[in-house]
């Protein structure tokens, strides 16, 4: 008998190039499949009674939205404005943790009487240094901060809200607009102090390979300014925060989520605020949380989603690592697919604006999603409130696109 021998390489006997080939998890079909039959089972046991409470309760727990202040506290002002037909205050909060939220609160200027309302989400966008000055000028037009020039920020403006202030715009045509910074964002970010000095070095590694393929190139390497370093830095350390808040029982949709409902009912005590008659909209990351906020709460009566909209199957075609924790969180495919929790509220009016050139979504995935959104609409009895419309656009929100949703806002709360 020949004795048995170890083999020579971890290779020996394996088919290399089936394994090098192997397709990546997200794409691969036998765990697709498998992961498929396992959510349907999950859900057919967590929302057994059918209830919007259950999926409700059922979608906190697997976000993990921790409580949050029942009666809140009269927010501090800090400031009046009037400038370009809109009056401004500005506003701040105590979340129960961290630093305190700033906001603003825009109305058309000179208008006393009760107004219909609208919290207005800004957007991820890899842009974490403002939040709110994203969507509405301030007391002094387009905001800088001591991070931010008015150059950058217009600049980001121009390239993904049509150059617009939308919050603003929206003010002047007869809302009430909240806008509020999210937990990470503006106010409410992470410093740059806080975050480990392993990522520190990961950063600077990073800028060391740019330059040096810069000058391999025969290039000049391009300046690199502070404030470039810090969003590269926010971006290393989002995983890393993800995974802390997963230990703590929540995450960062969670803490968004949360966020978002403070200031929800910030702006429903604020006074001014027709009763009955408050909606939310936002872009990219945005969207996202338009779309959990409507789903979590009735006070939301109509609500605005842009270039936020697919099956998550069409995200994983290739377009997971281009999205953020704030949106594909652990365990969220096991509550609903997104259009799915989109439309928890099938009478809602719900507008979600299409770009058929983005980046971030398979085309197949955004139309699979309006399908699916058209269907649950019209089986839920108001297939009229749900309007999908499809742009020839980006990602991004154009200015057309942005007077759309605001006749669609004012006709859906009149």
């Amino acid at each position: 008998m020949r004795p048995t021998t170890a083999p020579s390489s971890p290779d020996e006997g394996v088919d290399v190039r089936a394994r090098s080939f192997a397709p990546p998890p997200g794409r691969d079909p036998g765990l697709r499949a498998l992961a498929a039959r396992f959510r349907e089972s999950i859900r057919g046991i967590s929302t057994a009674d059918g209830s919007l409470d259950t999926t409700r309760t059922r979608l906190a727990e697997v976000l993990g939205v921790l409580p949050r202040p029942v009666q809140p506290e009269p927010p501090q002002e800090l400031g009046r404005w009037t400038r370009d037909g809109v009056d401004g205050v500005e506003l701040r909060w105590s979340t129960g943790f961290g630093v305190p939220t700033s906001a603003w609160l825009l109305r058309p200027a000179g208008e006393t009487s009760p107004l219909p309302g609208a919290l207005a989400l800004h957007d991820h966008g890899g842009f974490t240094r403002v939040g709110r000055e994203k969507l509405a000028d301030g007391p002094d037009g387009v905001p800088a901060t001591t991070s931010v020039s008015r150059e950058e920020l217009q600049a980001f403006r121009d390239r993904y809200y049509g150059g617009r202030a939308v919050a603003s715009d929206l003010a002047r045509d007869g809302f009430a607009v909240l806008v509020h910074d999210a937990f990470g964002w503006g106010s409410r970010r992470i410093p740059d102090e806080a975050v480990a000095e392993r990522f520190h070095r990961t950063v600077d590694l990073q800028l060391a390979g740019r330059r040096f393929a810069s000058v391999q190139r025969g290039e000049q390497p391009a300046a690199v300014s502070p404030g470039q370093r810090s969003e590269l830095l926010a971006a290393a350390n989002e995983p890393q925060l993800a995974k802390e808040l997963g230990v703590l029982g929540t995450s960062l949709a969670g803490l968004v989520l949360r966020d978002d409902l403070i200031a929800l009912d910030q702006l429903a005590a604020a006074p001014g605020v027709r009763s009955g008659a408050v909606s939310c909209f936002g872009l990219s990351g945005g969207g996202a949380r338009a779309v959990l906020l409507a789903a979590m709460d009735d006070r939301i009566r109509a609500a605005g989603v842009v270039a936020m909209m697919s099956t998550f199957d069409g995200v994983l075609d290739g377009h997971a690592d281009q999205h953020s924790w704030t949106f594909l969180s652990p365990g969220l495919s096991r509550v609903g697919d997104w259009p799915e929790l989109a439309s928890l509220r099938p009478r809602l009016p719900l507008l979600v604006q299409y770009a058929e050139h983005d980046e971030l979504f398979e085309p197949a995935g955004m139309r699979d999603a309006h399908a699916m959104l058209t269907e649950r609409y019209r089986s839920g009895g108001e297939r009229s409130a749900y309007t999908g419309t499809f742009h020839d656009e980006p990602h991004s929100w154009s200015a057309s696109m942005q007077a759309e949703l605001r006749a669609w806002l004012t006709a859906a709360l009149a």
